[in-house]
């Protein structure tokens, strides 16, 4: 799936889709990121972030960015 396409998927239910499943699919694939985006502790580097290379500091771009839509 494409990175727009799966936008779209993530703001607009199946016409056979109910809120309640909406939900409960886009918190599963909400927390699947999280759990990817996961810290652990180097000894040389501090709280690092699993998932990620281009920015590995924990918390990383990703989880700020969820951090901050969350409030």
């Amino acid at each position: 799936m494409t990175h727009d396409k799966l936008l779209v998927k993530l703001m607009v239910m199946d016409a056979d889709e109910s809120e309640q499943t909406r939900l409960s699919k886009t918190t599963q694939a909400l927390r699947a990121v999280v759990e990817y985006h996961q810290p652990y502790e180097s000894k040389n580097y501090g709280l690092l972030c699993r998932g990620c290379d281009e920015d590995p500091n924990y918390p990383c771009g990703t989880i700020r960015a969820i951090e901050k839509e969350l409030g």
